[in-house]
């Protein structure tokens, strides 16, 4: 087995190292990454069943344990009675129907605290064993990102906890982005671990990276949607209440960021905007991907069909809850697979013939 070269900034490792050795903490990195997707999901559930804000405290440790009794389950509910959502929009609610939002706002936390020790405990281990070479400093610093993403969710519950009936739109979207941020450095890194790393420049990087940041910012005004609840002011598909191009959006004062109605614009224009640009990459990198890109092209096709579908069953909660929580599974999705074909276009050494028709190299074991 020939040594592994070394590639960007989240695939180096020393040529020494041998890939055997790597593959573990690959293994390892990917299952983290797959417990990032159901703490993602698990956020979305708390958000669209209004849970985020049922517990009005944050105790890192002494919050593992929920109420055990009904003077702890009455304590809890009567903190929650304080905040404005529950005085404004709430004050309706039973402690029997406190208890259920309290639950996924619990389970939520408690999953972000098993995904520490699941990241904490194996490093150590790796670290241990000498697996880590060269890595070391990469993986404490996806430690800190996982750290930053806890607190970045407490000051996100915090806006909603003294003016506002929800949460701040911007916080929860530097919420998700912090975690779609730690997801994908997970999945490019474990990949790398279990298959090497190739270097920029290669044939259609530049414009699949660009596709990237183009998905980035189209969840991130996802996450905007989400926080401003923007799919009930339009609920209609194709036009947006029977209008292609909403002309109120140009006179509410408001930035595009904060305004329901156009950050739907937004969100929905981007939509069409990714299928048309990813339709077009599918068929570009058909002789360097060959069937792998299909991928990529089910997923933004489904994504934007269950766009539409969320939008139109928006005024239904219970469909809204399994709508919404399927169209963020599949943008994540479409996130990593997206990466992953970066990853492998990085890999495909080419040159040019004089007829200018791309010739792959051997890639190195």
């Amino acid at each position: 087995m020939g040594p592994l070269r070394s590639g960007g900034a989240l695939g180096y490792w020393p040529p020494v190292m041998e890939r055997s050795r790597l593959r573990p903490v690959g293994l390892w990195l990917l299952a983290v990454a797959a417990a990032v997707v159901v703490q993602v999901l698990l956020g979305g559930v708390t958000r669209l069943t209004d849970s985020g804000l049922s517990i009005t405290e944050w105790k890192p440790i002494l919050g593992v344990i929920p109420p055990t009794n009904e003077a702890a389950w009455s304590e809890a509910f009567g903190k929650y009675q304080q905040i404005p959502q529950f005085q404004r929009l709430k004050s309706h609610l039973t402690l029997e129907e406190f208890k259920f939002i309290y639950f996924w706002e619990w389970f939520h936390r408690l999953w972000g605290r098993m995904l520490g020790f699941l990241f904490v405990i194996p490093l150590a281990v790796f670290w241990k064993q000498g697996r880590l070479e060269g890595l070391k400093g990469k993986l404490l610093g996806l430690l800190v990102l996982g750290g930053a993403q806890g607190v970045m969710g407490w000051v996100m519950v915090a806006s909603g906890l003294q003016d506002l009936v929800y949460v701040s739109h911007l916080r929860l979207a530097a919420h998700f982005m912090l975690a779609a941020v730690l997801l994908a450095a997970l999945v490019w890194l474990g990949v790398s671990m279990l298959r090497g790393d190739g270097q920029p420049g290669r044939e259609l990087v530049k414009p699949t990276g660009v596709l990237v940041g183009a998905l980035a910012v189209q969840l991130t005004w996802g996450a905007f949607m989400a926080g401003l609840k923007a799919a009930l002011v339009a609920p209609t598909w194709p036009t947006i209440n029977g209008q292609w191009l909403p002309t109120a959006i140009f006179g509410s004062g408001e930035w595009w960021w904060n305004d329901p109605l156009a950050v739907h614009v937004v969100h929905r224009t981007l939509a069409y905007v990714l299928v048309i640009a990813l339709a077009a990459w599918w068929w570009r990198t058909k002789a360097l991907l060959g069937s792998s890109r299909h991928v990529v092209l089910g997923l933004v096709i489904a994504q934007t069909a269950l766009g539409a579908l969320t939008t139109v069953q928006s005024v239904y909660a219970g469909r809204l809850l399994w709508f919404g929580v399927a169209h963020q599974l599949v943008g994540l999705s479409l996130m990593i697979a997206l990466l992953v074909a970066l990853h492998e276009l990085r890999r495909h050494e080419v040159v040019r013939q004089p007829n200018h028709q791309p010739v792959p190299l051997p890639v190195a074991a």
